[in-house]
């Protein structure tokens, strides 16, 4: 099974198709963020928190993700199992931001925050379209956007895991990065990987790795938003530079340049500490 799938001709940007195929395509992904933003806003304006709520997002993104994925016009899936590789970041996100939200806004709140996370979503589902055919014009555009994505995301997980008022014990808090990064690991990698069970494999190696750094942040004087950042310069550095890796792309100035961007960025949480 490809991760991606290849088209012979390039397509138009968005995705190619007819006009008719575009409009019908808009629908589906203005009908899916809608039904996400309604979702999404009756868990956080619930209480107390429904738990099955937070379900039925996950349930939202993955099959409505899935439906649009499998209509674009260059696509090959046939298998239930061909799109999986495309639902991670989608249900990552539908998860990440209805948790960590639920943890900072309230009350009349719920509604403008609801309707700030919808537009992103809408941007993925699309991103996640377009990437399907590695051929289209739109196609670099979209991966940026899903990378961006990605690395939003895990800043919510990591900024909720380590909130002060959330009690996890070490094992557990490290087991929790780990498992995220990796989840989050899959959209990033999958351009390069091409293979699912490689994909996997690199994306168990990045959680590994990622949990590691978060085991080593409970012996650093670092406060939870700055562990949190922490973290994602981790998961940054590392799923970087195994892209890079993949692709054969990965060289001395490649590796320094990743290794420059997340070592300004430690010095950054390092000094916002000591400032605070």
């Amino acid at each position: 099974m490809k991760a991606v799938t290849e088209a012979p001709e390039r397509g138009g940007r968005g995705g190619g198709g007819s006009k008719e195929g575009h409009r019908e395509h808009r629908a589906r992904v203005f009908l899916l963020t809608g039904a996400y933003g309604l979702a999404l806003m009756a868990y956080l304006a619930i209480e107390p928190t429904q738990v099955w709520l937070l379900l039925l997002l996950a349930l939202l993104a993955a099959l409505g993700t899935d439906g649009i994925v499998r209509a674009h016009p260059h696509s090959a899936f046939r298998r239930l199992d061909d799109t999986t590789l495309h639902l991670f970041l989608p249900v990552m996100y539908a998860l990440g931001s209805a948790i960590f939200l639920e943890s900072v806004v309230g009350s009349y709140w719920s509604v403008p925050a609801a309707l700030a996370m919808a537009i992103p979503f809408a941007g993925v589902v699309h991103s996640e379209y377009v990437s399907v055919d590695q051929a289209d014009e739109g196609y670099h555009t979209a991966r940026v956007l899903l990378n961006m994505v990605t690395y939003l995301t895990a800043f919510l997980f990591f900024a909720t895991i380590y909130r002060e008022d959330v009690e996890l014990n070490l094992l557990v808090r490290t087991v929790a990065v780990g498992v995220v990064a990796m989840l989050l690991a899959v959209d990033v990698l999958r351009e390069e990987a091409l293979e699912a069970s490689r994909t996997l494999l690199y994306s168990l190696v990045v959680g590994a790795l990622v949990s590691q750094a978060a085991w080593g942040t409970h012996f650093l004087p670092l406060e939870s938003n700055s562990a949190a950042v922490f973290l994602l310069l981790a998961f940054y550095l590392v799923t970087g530079l195994l892209h890079q890796y993949l692709g054969e792309r990965l060289d001395v100035r490649t590796a320094t340049e990743f290794g420059g961007i997340a070592s300004l960025g430690m010095a950054a949480v390092v000094a916002a500490h000591r400032l605070v």
